[in-house]
């Protein structure tokens, strides 16, 4: 009896450990797969080691956050005092947008570890996602547990140029810099910092380090013209025309109109009347897409009613403006809280472009969005 008593207890040993090990070469498999970026193939490894904090991983990775957020909420419960999951599943909740209960997890994290700067970070992208004022203090926060989070320095420095507050912007641009001297988020701020206190030929120095470092676009190829002009550097700033015509537009009537100025400065006046022009003959050309650049712009600054203005002039100039109309109703859905008003500039859009639009399926959808809304408060 006590034989075979040991026989069935070294069997079931043999069994339990065999087991492990094929456990340990599903999860190895998982792990290589995962590496090389063959999501796919490797959830049914993680599915079957009950890995289902990777299993959300990779369902993220390829784009199918429903899933992912499915076996986060597995893996969450299979180990409720998992950080980690906890954090990725917060982080991908940004992804979707769902701002309120990646929030909410950051806030419950922060709580049960307040010496973690990082769940502050987080919950700062959080606000800064929904334009929220707020975000500045929680960046502010990480900055004052850790000088060493230059995402924080950034996200700072940068509030601050926005928002023209260029004294208090210095130290955390100084902080970047003196972790990376070369980092051209830094010195761009810098650059614009000197740019618009009137710093001109510190501005110079520090876009002229921008440029050698590969940096090439349209408002730092202007500012530096623009502090080259106001230096007397009239044949440096007349480059700086000279790279934005050839690589960004060289119809341009703004660019052309300051060229000619450059030109009658230092009096050559047969080639300022011709840039003279040919900027006159520009703007004498329909200004909707002027318009609806400007409309951009002001996007980008969260300003909705003046990009509202903007888009409106647009379509004045050209009724037929397709992208400058449904931008006109996005704009209208981010500035107006009556959603029934809202709807009416989507219903107009489909109204006049109809299956012919570009925007149809996005503007289809978000009229089928508002009407539920609508319904619900109705009822």
């Amino acid at each position: 009896m006590k034989i075979a008593l040991f026989i069935l207890l070294v069997s079931f040993s043999f069994l339990a450990k065999a087991q492990s090990v094929s456990t340990l070469t599903v999860s190895k498999k998982g792990d290589s797969l995962f590496t090389i970026g063959e999501y796919n193939k490797a959830i049914p490894y993680f599915l079957k080691a009950n890995r289902f904090s990777e299993v959300a991983n990779c369902y993220e990775k390829i784009g199918s956050y429903s899933s992912a957020e499915r076996y986060f909420k597995k893996a969450i419960t299979k180990n409720n005092s998992n950080l980690i999951t906890e954090f990725e599943y917060a982080k991908m909740l940004v992804k979707i947008s769902n701002f309120k209960l990646a929030d909410s997890i950051l806030q419950n994290l922060n709580s049960r570890f307040p010496n973690n700067p990082n769940f502050i970070y987080e919950r700062g992208l959080v606000k800064e996602f929904q334009k929220d004022s707020t975000a500045i203090d929680l960046f502010l926060q990480v900055y004052s547990m850790d000088k060493g989070n230059i995402n924080a320095s950034y996200k700072i420095a940068r509030n601050y140029v926005e928002n023209r507050k260029f004294a208090e912007a210095v130290p955390f641009i100084e902080n970047g810099l003196l972790v990376d001297q070369n980092s051209s988020r830094f010195l761009t701020l810098r650059a614009l910092k000197e740019f618009h206190t009137k710093e001109y030929h510190k501005a110079i120095d520090t876009y002229s380090i921008l440029t050698s470092n590969g940096g090439s676009y349209i408002s730092l190829h202007e500012n530096l013209a623009e502090a080259y002009t106001k230096t007397m550097q009239f044949e440096k700033a007349l480059e700086q025309y000279g790279v934005l015509f050839e690589k960004y537009d060289d119809q341009n009537p703004k660019w052309h109109h300051e060229v000619a100025f450059l030109y009658r400065a230092m009096k050559e006046y047969e080639k300022a009347k011709r840039h003279l022009n040919i900027a006159i003959g520009l703007l004498e050309t329909p200004l909707s897409n002027e318009y609806l650049e400007l409309a951009t712009i002001y996007k980008r600054k969260g300003d909705y009613k003046n990009e509202m203005a903007a888009l409106k002039k647009a379509l004045a100039n050209n009724p037929n403006n397709e992208m400058a109309l449904y931008n006109l109703a996005v704009a209208a859905d981010n500035y107006f809280k009556d959603k029934k008003t809202v709807l009416k500039y989507y219903e107009n859009y489909l109204n006049q472009f109809g299956e012919k639009g570009i925007m149809r399926n996005l503007g289809k959808q978000r009229v089928s969005d508002l009407k539920k809304k609508i319904h619900f408060k109705t009822d």
